[in-house]
């Protein structure tokens, strides 16, 4: 199947997508990928269905040095060898002037067949999830899959010389030479390296909710928001087929960026979508007023969002201006608008750090 993927093409496939469902029920697979960054690793293997898929099977990945991936991504390679022994990573460095190692695809060996992912985007956070990218899954029967795992073995063994373990001296050098090359942030995380795939701009989708707080956060392991099917469908990207994922990072009160995390969406009674998001910081008893939680859509399933608390900035912004839209006092407010909207109305948002203003 043939699938484009824009952040502008409602609720498409994203290739993170189809490589977590293409890996779900393998036995092993291997892929290779150009260029790698850490928020790209991330996003593939900080995840349940890849943490099962590797616990029984394995996985090859051949990562290309020729630019972009760098020390960070290294060390948060290292860390998932480390957690997954069945993981083997090896970094491809290449001789050969004029050329640049750019190859982008995964393939998976199942108990009957295989499936092939195929396509432009590569193994970093806007390959997987922003970038306007074309990829193809592909079913493969069972001697399509073994003729692409022998000509797996032939290219490997061809490369041989040129395959490195990422702790070897000149891979390390050349993931140096990318990090200084590579933009740098003070309000990055160690792990964070794209900061354009976690940017939006004035025309980005906004979703504003209050958030109703259990006062005991040990009976409570999730902020819970309920959306109706319309914006369940439409700004988070679900449908009444399946259970989805979505990926969010959160903004703190002080303007910084988390980690990535993935966040589940359940459709529940009612024919409503309730979206589940870990709770950050101590929760207290409420008494000036319901916190409220911004998401900021980065493409889809894709999303920035902070929660907004009484003693925070921009709270009395947010709640001078919501109470003017509110029109049932019994309701939890739910309010759709645009980054533009954010930065004329509530310009101290912590996350409006992430606005695009070139």
């Amino acid at each position: 199947m043939f699938y484009i993927q824009d952040p502008r093409y409602p609720n498409e496939r994203l290739l993170n997508e189809a490589l977590l469902e293409a890996c779900e029920n393998a036995l092993y697979g291997a892929g290779a990928y150009a260029f790698v960054s850490a928020d790209g690793v991330n996003l593939l293997m900080n995840n349940p269905i890849f943490e099962n898929f590797i616990a029984k099977g394995s996985y090859s990945l051949i990562i290309g040095m020729d630019e972009i991936t760098n020390t960070r991504t290294l060390a948060e390679l290292n860390q998932f060898s480390s957690q997954y022994p069945n993981l083997t990573v090896r970094a491809l460095l290449h001789n050969t002037k004029g050329s640049t190692f750019h190859p982008k695809y995964s393939w998976f060996k199942y108990q009957y067949g295989g499936m092939l992912v195929l396509g432009s985007g590569n193994l970093t956070a806007k390959g997987l999830r922003k970038n306007t990218e074309a990829f193809v899954v592909q079913p493969l029967d069972e001697g399509e899959i073994r003729a692409i795992e022998r000509k797996w073995e032939d290219w490997v063994n061809c490369s041989e010389e040129w395959l490195k373990p990422l702790y070897a001296r000149e891979v390390i050098e050349r993931a140096e030479k990318n990090t200084r090359l590579s933009d740098k942030n003070a309000k990055l995380t160690t792990r964070d390296d794209e900061l354009e795939a976690w940017q939006f701009d004035s025309n980005s989708d906004v979703l504003i909710a209050e958030l109703a707080v259990e006062y005991d956060i040990k009976k409570n392991k999730y902020h819970q928001v309920d959306f109706d099917i319309q914006t369940g469908a439409i700004f988070f990207g679900a449908d009444f087929s399946r259970n989805k994922d979505i990926v969010l990072r959160r903004v703190t009160s002080q303007g910084f960026i988390g980690g990535i995390e993935t966040a589940s969406i359940h459709i529940v009674p009612g024919r409503k979508y309730r979206v589940e998001f870990i709770p950050c910081g101590h929760v207290q008893k409420w008494t000036k007023g319901f916190p409220f939680v911004v998401f900021v859509k980065l493409s889809t399933r894709t999303f920035l969002y902070t929660v907004v608390n009484s003693e925070d900035r921009g709270y009395k912004q947010l709640k001078r201006e919501m109470d003017n839209k509110r029109s049932d006092l019994n309701s939890l407010l739910r309010y759709q608008t645009r980054g533009e909207v954010l930065q004329e109305k509530f310009n101290a948002l912590a996350v409006l750090e992430y606005l695009c203003k070139g």
